[in-house]
């Protein structure tokens, strides 16, 4: 049991220092035509109220002992936000669905469930394409240049499954 926990361990750090690419820049999404760091009114104007979690990590950059804090998520049918009243608001997922209604723009270029591996290879940096060689990786996780936090790009079948907002613990 514990190999196979380890197996899995490994794995998983492999694929993460895989999928560095450094060009990379949270900054350069969008969603809903907001920037991927948006004030919470702005959210509100285009998608409405949300339903609110309070969040309780007990590390990474959204504990709420942080001078920014409490921080809570905005929840919303395939995505949701991470921030506090004090700070904005950071697109923390979107969950694309298979009819391609919600798409994320990197850099102009849309991201959707109708994207595959290759094309997203082609938008993010050909070095993507190293993790993805491998048959146990579906997902790669891409450093943000000039900060510890980043995305989370998750995929099934060849497809764009999930974009994720990852920061360390």
């Amino acid at each position: 049991m514990k190999k196979k926990v380890l197996a899995i361990f490994l794995s998983f750090l492999t694929t993460l220092s895989f999928g560095q690419v450094s060009d990379f820049d949270l900054m350069q999404i969008t969603f809903g035509g907001l920037n991927f760091s948006t004030p919470k009114q702005a959210i509100v104007e285009i998608f409405g109220q949300a339903e609110i979690i309070h969040t309780d990590y007990q590390c990474g950059f959204f504990t709420n002992d942080q001078p920014g804090g409490p921080y809570y998520q905005m929840v919303y049918t395939g995505f949701k936000y991470i921030g506090s009243d004090q700070e904005d608001f950071y697109l923390q997922q979107v969950d694309f669905n298979t009819g391609g209604q919600l798409i994320l723009s990197y850099r102009d270029m849309k991201l959707s469930a109708e994207t595959t591996v290759e094309e997203f290879c082609r938008i993010v940096g050909d070095s993507c394409h190293d993790v993805f060689r491998k048959p146990v990786f579906d997902s790669v996780l891409l450093y943000s240049k000039g900060s510890d936090a980043g995305a989370i790009f998750t995929f099934k079948d060849g497809r764009l499954l999930r974009f994720e907002y990852w920061t360390p613990c």
